[in-house]
């Protein structure tokens, strides 16, 4: 439980960062992270013992809306760090893949496997918050994200 405790008082800090430092892209990645936390905690992930033994429906919803929300913003926010916690996040995608096709996998290794990208993805998103500043700092005013339409490209002659 120490663990667990530990984790929920970095991931506060790290969303704490986010929401008074950060941009919109920042906060946003947040604000995904906390629900998937939520819904991870709903489904039982406190409560289920042993339960790395078997895929639970509900972290592998968590995990795979995660990963739809991170990837959304990889593609729109005018960032680079969001494309590499949205690969951290695919990660976790392949420990539950690698359950479903080998359902022999220990339990400790699949518990290792989705957990283990849960540290990093704190770490990004604190580098990325960390990052805004220093940009807000030297360029005042850049966009949080990508125009919606490409540049026309210029009329040859």
């Amino acid at each position: 439980m120490i663990r667990i405790a530990l984790f929920l008082a970095a991931f506060f800090l790290c969303a704490w960062y986010a929401f008074k430092a950060g941009g919109r892209p920042e906060r946003l990645a947040m604000l995904a992270q906390g629900l998937a936390l939520l819904l991870t905690l709903a489904t039982g992930f406190l409560t289920v013992s042993g339960g790395f033994w078997k895929e639970v429906p509900g972290w592998l919803a968590a995990d795979a809306l995660l990963l739809v929300a991170l990837t959304w913003l990889a593609l729109r926010a005018n960032r680079l760090w969001p494309i590499v916690l949205a690969g951290l996040q695919l990660a976790t995608m392949f420990a539950h893949l690698a359950k479903a096709l080998y359902p022999h996998l220990p339990a400790l290794g699949y518990a290792v496997l989705l957990q283990m990208w849960a540290w990093p993805m704190l770490l990004t998103t604190a580098i990325g918050v960390r990052a805004h500043q220093l940009r807000e700092r030297r360029h005042r005013s850049v966009p949080d994200w990508k125009p919606s339409l490409p540049p026309r490209a210029p009329a040859l002659h």
